[in-house]
């Protein structure tokens, strides 16, 4: 009697071989790199502190609120009125009824002047997300589009490019920020205007080597045969494959623009005075050796400034080891 496979007129399977699976399903590269990312404990410990953290910069207004102390407004109760120091953690607190009192500290106040220290510790941390996004999105524009320039045109444009790159990498970097502070004044968009001016040729070399390498792969040089522009293989054909690179580099130059922003703040020659920053509290701590008598003063922005920058320089790897193909299989 015939098979169902000679009725239909289909070749039988050859001995010795089984039918394909027809419940495996074909991933993306994007489904492997998530599925790596998902695996890493590291990774995704950051990622949670990074969410918590925003919505700590999100709450400081409620903050404000709830204890009763603005931000840039002195407090007498956030004094010891015998030794003049900041108030420690829970000074005056009895409880959560006793918070929205004016005499109520959580973590204590940040300075002589009586400034609560949450409140200062939730707005520092937007000062620095802000900086860090709003920074790291401006350098990612510059470095990609001098990149994709450099690296797929060559020539007169690579050379000019290349050579702007080494001449921005040959400055000093703080004296020049100390310079553009003091000639313009502390600022965010002065701290900002340096720190991408500073970033953005480390991520355009990377951008350059990655685009000389495509730019002679099999796939642009079919494009280049069918007809395509320039600008259709760039952006059809050249970008998709730096997307990896950019969220990698995105995380580290986060990490590297809140460091630096830090670090001004702390010199002097960073934000306003009205502006919360964390290297300021550490350097109001330093100021007359506050921090041998109240050490909260140090720790609680030392300890978050560490943990952030940590955080996304660790998810950078995280996010590296997944999106690399080459990585182990899933």
């Amino acid at each position: 009697m015939a098979t169902a496979d000679e009725v239909l007129g289909r070749a039988a399977p050859a001995p010795g071989f089984a039918p394909a699976d027809k419940s495996v399903v074909a991933r993306s590269p994007w489904q492997h790199a998530w599925a790596r990312l998902r695996r890493d404990k590291v990774g995704i410990a950051c990622s949670l502190f990074i969410f918590a953290l925003v919505l700590f910069a999100a709450a400081a207004p409620l903050f404000e609120q709830l204890t009763g102390h603005t931000l840039n407004k002195s407090n007498s109760t956030g004094t010891d009125d015998l030794t003049l120091l900041p108030v420690t953690p829970m000074h005056g607190c009895h409880g959560l009824g006793s918070i929205g009192e004016q005499n109520c500290f959580v973590f204590g106040a940040s300075d002589a002047l009586g400034h609560d220290m949450l409140v200062q510790l939730a707005y520092g941390a937007r000062t620095s997300l802000f900086i860090g996004v709003v920074s790291t999105t401006l350098t990612m524009i510059i470095a990609l589009l001098a990149g994709l320039a450099a690296g797929f045109y060559g020539g007169v444009t690579d050379g000019v490019l290349s050579r702007l790159m080494e001449i921005v990498a040959a400055f000093p970097f703080f004296l020049f920020a100390i310079v553009m502070s003091v000639t313009f004044g502390a600022s965010t968009a002065t701290v900002i205007s340096v720190i991408v001016f500073f970033s953005w040729y480390y991520a355009g070399r990377i951008f350059r080597a990655d685009v000389l390498s495509l730019r002679e792969r099999e796939f642009v040089l079919a494009a280049r045969m069918l007809g395509a522009s320039s600008g259709r293989i760039l952006f059809r054909h050249v970008l998709p494959h730096l997307v990896g690179p950019l969220i990698v580099l995105a995380s580290l130059s986060i990490a590297a623009a809140i460091g630096f922003e830090a670090a001004l703040s702390f010199l002097g020659f960073g934000l306003p005075i009205e502006v919360a920053s964390w290297g300021r509290m550490i350097d109001q701590a330093v100021g007359g050796g506050l921090y041998r008598n109240a050490p909260h003063l140090m720790l609680f922005p030392g300890t978050l400034l560490m943990l952030t920058v940590l955080a996304f320089n660790l998810l950078g790897d995280s996010l590296r080891d997944a999106l690399d193909p080459r990585g182990g299989g899933i």
